[in-house]
């Protein structure tokens, strides 16, 4: 679980950029909901338990985010963790907050938005290791004073970071932990990542179907929709059979853009996959067209369907 604190509300002295709100006064950080209906589940992955559906536009308190782009956050009493790929992170008034000198004064460095914690390594090199314990293959050796992402720390000292694009775990012992602000997580974008996994997707109409093809040369049907949902920071398994295991199924009625939507064709069970791009309408890997667009209710379609999933 990330260990990753927000800082303390502030007094913003300064103008907002001609985009932003004047502030003046304490802040904090905020969420808005982009997705139709989002997921807040009980810890920070997306199999994780669903505590309640956040509705699109709802304002949550932003607690804290970790390095895999998770957010915990505060909805209607109730913490939990979205994904925010589906979130707008922003700085607001707090109007509710009372202004103290324990909120302005002290050692610690008063920042606004949201934070996240790194590791400096102080060793002259630090072997990033696949598993937390010292005798774990070594995956890479990280040099002195490189900074790291942390995800989390074990009882025993060790933690798991992101360098290089690259997730291990390091000793503690050879790492200096400190929180500092992640400017790029309150940049407020001015579309969704439910349309960017939506345009990702429409980006490769045309690219042929190749059976186990998982790249822009080719793909078959889970191998295109693990390929799409990466690029807004979502692993999915390799297979249709394993996606269909995860998220929450959803009814036909109910599906929403960034849906999952599962057949049984040359296989029982889960054997082909698209992504719901609304209106009635689906993308994927179709062995004989390529990537191209679907509709739910063609005969072929209805007669295979099998279900829906939400991973977000």
């Amino acid at each position: 679980m990330s260990i990753l604190i927000l800082a303390s509300p502030r007094i913003s002295l300064a103008t907002t950029s001609e985009n932003s709100e004047t502030i003046s006064g304490v802040t904090k950080t905020v969420g808005i909901v982009t997705a139709s209906a989002l997921n807040l589940r009980k810890t920070d992955v997306f199999t994780s338990t669903v505590l309640t559906a956040i509705p699109k536009n709802t304002q949550v308190d932003v607690i804290s985010k970790n390095a895999n782009n998770w957010y915990n956050v505060k909805y209607n009493g109730q913490t939990g963790w979205v994904s925010g790929a589906y979130l707008i992170v922003k700085t607001v008034t707090d109007t509710s907050s009372e202004i103290t000198t324990d909120t302005i004064s002290g050692s610690s460095e008063t920042i606004s938005g949201v934070t996240k914690t790194v590791g400096i390594v102080t060793a002259s090199a630090l072997n990033l290791r696949k598993t937390d314990v010292a005798t774990s293959a070594v995956l890479t050796t990280i040099p002195k004073n490189a900074q790291v992402d942390v995800i989390s720390k074990n009882t025993n000292d060790w933690y798991n970071v992101k360098y290089n694009g690259q997730n291990g775990w390091v000793s503690g012992l050879y790492l200096t932990v400190k929180t500092v602000t992640d400017t790029t997580s309150v940049t407020e974008v001015s579309r969704s990542d439910s349309s960017k996994l939506v345009d990702d997707a429409l980006s490769l109409i045309g690219v042929p179907y190749v059976f186990g093809g998982n790249s822009r040369s080719g793909f078959d049907c889970s191998g295109y929709t693990q390929y799409v949902f990466k690029g807004v920071g979502i692993s999915l398994p390799r297979t249709a059979a394993e996606q269909f295991k995860l998220g929450v199924s959803v009814n036909r009625e109910q599906l929403q853009v960034g849906d999952l939507v599962f057949f049984s064709t040359y296989a029982p069970g889960a054997s082909h996959v698209g992504i719901y791009i609304g209106g009635g309408r689906f993308i994927a890997a179709d062995s004989n067209k390529g990537i191209c667009i679907s509709k739910l209710d063609d005969a072929y379609y209805t007669s295979c369907y099998l279900g829906a999933r939400r991973i977000i």
